[in-house]
């Protein structure tokens, strides 16, 4: 296991142009059974460019990309920045009013996109964009079996599989942007309203992956399976970043324990990136004897903090290095390889720098509320980073005009300049007038061995204004009771940070990058009659 030790990386593809050439014969991307070489992809992303192209899309415009995990994503990612385009990666599962309002607020000259064959109309999200913005182009992928689904397609939409199959190809797909110019397009999580798009140029985007690059040293003979969702800026990094270095990556749609186990035998997996939630699914469902996991050579996690005893689990049963990474959308990004920082609770130290001109500048601090001078080391805070230049938003206000981005997450820095991270500022629970984050009180909560996974959210209280209510997952030998769990509590959090309510779910929502989806579970908790055990009002 790694203790901070240095790594030499060996740098990145500079585009994947560069990668396809250097590397045409070898695998590239491995999705649905069948596995594309550096070179089919190559020519792949050519054609779709010189198809877009034909199409009228050029530099600025841009398109969205609505499908799941695919070499088919991999090639319109790489189209698009290949023709000069603007990528918008979103989730593959918007309804058609979700999406509609994605294509108008960006202006897209495209949107790409998979029918849904279990909805009732497949297309109807393609229906609804068309209506919305008749002069955006609708590109129909087919789903794996050829199927469009939906009855048929107006004769002015696209096949994906058409366009891919082109006559001409680019010559010279280098991104053609300038430095300054958007090379893409990130959504926020949007789990409070709708999202905000970070405008993100090419050589910002290089930088942070070759950040993580310089914290692991992915190579040629790496295998880095991805589930997670590559329309998210995580799951996006880490698949182009698979690829730069000359890796494969084996693509799959959705996460299950069992088919993310059969993966990791079946393709010698190297790199394994997931969520906390799920690494302790897969160790759940880990078994020596019917399992392989030996290739594994790095664990690759974020969203959430990373508890000890699954720390423990996955060294004994993996055996991996762990690279936990903690960020942004915007761009700000602090990671650790030291499993010292993790079992301290360190999500990593802020000393990545982005190009010249562009933020973050390399340095973290917290903030009180309403506060212009950073709070000595080791106070809470609002975790800030330093941002010389504004992060640009499309179509909405600058954010960090005074030189910091402010995160919205509470946290501290240690003297030392690691990062510790206790809750987001509008997630805390006002308890009698006294603020309690949810994420600390819900870390505390899974350590109780009858705790499989927990969140907590606020309650209406007559007395309090608002109780902390532990929504928990019982493990295997059954679940605490409220007081059984208030007492193993007692010794590691303050009185009124105790949960005054024990609500017992069958799972915890979570977002598509693993981060709990609070409104969500608290409507669950309020809007069922979903019994719950609590203590008197007030007590």
């Amino acid at each position: 296991m790694t203790g901070g030790r240095s790594i030499v990386a060996e740098p990145l593809a500079p585009s994947m142009h560069d990668a396809c050439r250097r590397w045409a014969d070898r695998p590239a991307v491995t999705a649905n059974g069948t596995t594309t070489t550096f070179g089919e992809l190559g020519r792949g992303v050519a054609r779709l460019a010189a198809s877009y192209r034909r199409l009228g899309i050029g530099p600025g415009d841009r398109v969205v990309c609505q499908l799941p995990n695919s070499v088919e994503h991999v090639m319109a990612v790489n189209a698009a920045w290949a023709a000069g385009a603007v990528h918008v990666g979103t989730d593959s599962d918007l309804t058609g009013p979700e999406l509609a309002w994605l294509a108008d607020h960006t202006g897209a000259a495209a949107v790409v996109l998979r029918p849904d064959l279990r909805a009732a109309d497949p297309l109807a999200p393609a229906r609804h964009v068309a209506a919305a913005s008749p002069g955006t182009r609708i590109i129909v992928h087919p789903d794996p079996t050829g199927g469009m689904g939906g009855g048929p397609a107006p004769r002015s939409w696209h096949r994906l599989d058409e366009l891919l199959a082109g006559p001409d190809e680019l010559d010279d797909w280098a991104p053609p942007h300038g430095p300054a110019d958007t090379g893409h397009l990130l959504l926020t999580s949007g789990t409070t309203g709708r999202p905000k798009a970070v405008m993100e140029t090419l050589p910002a985007c290089w930088a942070k992956m070759q950040f993580f690059a310089d914290a692991f040293a992915p190579g040629p003979d790496d295998v880095h399976l991805l589930y997670l969702p590559m329309a998210h800026v995580f799951g996006l990094r880490l698949a182009m970043l698979a690829l730069l270095s000359g890796g494969r990556l084996v693509l799959t749609e959705r996460f299950s324990p069992a088919g993310a186990l059969r993966l990791i035998g079946q393709e010698a997996v190297t790199v394994l990136p997931g969520m906390p939630a799920h690494f302790t699914l897969l160790l759940d469902a880990f078994d020596p004897e019917a399992h392989r996991a030996g290739s594994l050579r790095w664990a690759i996690s974020a969203a959430s903090s990373f508890p000890r005893p699954l720390l423990d689990r996955l060294d004994e049963h993996f055996s991996v290095d762990l690279l936990y990474v903690y960020g942004c959308s915007e761009n700000f990004t602090v990671l650790t390889t030291d499993r010292d920082d993790v079992r301290q609770g360190s999500v990593g130290r802020a000393v990545f720098r982005g190009p010249a001109g562009t933020p973050p500048d390399g340095r973290v601090a917290v903030f009180g509320p309403g506060g212009t001078t950073p709070l000595p080391a080791g106070t809470v805070g609002e975790i800030a980073f330093g941002a010389a230049s504004p992060v640009r938003y499309w179509r909405a206000p600058d954010a960090a005009t005074d030189g910091w981005y402010r995160t919205g997450d509470l946290g501290r820095v240690d003297p030392d300049g690691r990062v510790y991270i206790v809750g987001r500022l509008k997630e805390l629970v006002n308890r009698g007038g006294l603020h309690v984050s949810p994420a600390e009180v819900e870390t505390a909560v899974r350590l109780h061995p009858g705790v499989a996974d927990s969140a907590v959210v606020a309650t209406p209280d007559p007395v309090l204004g608002e109780a902390v209510c532990a929504c928990v997952v019982a493990a295997a030998g059954g679940a605490p009771t409220l007081a059984e769990l208030r007492d193993f509590l007692a010794p590691v959090l303050a009185r009124h940070k105790l949960p005054d309510e024990l609500c017992l779910v069958e799972a915890i929502p979570r977002t598509k990058i693993g981060k709990v989806d609070r409104p969500a579970l608290q409507a669950t908790v309020l809007g069922t009659g979903q019994a719950r055990q609590r203590l008197r009002p007030g007590g």
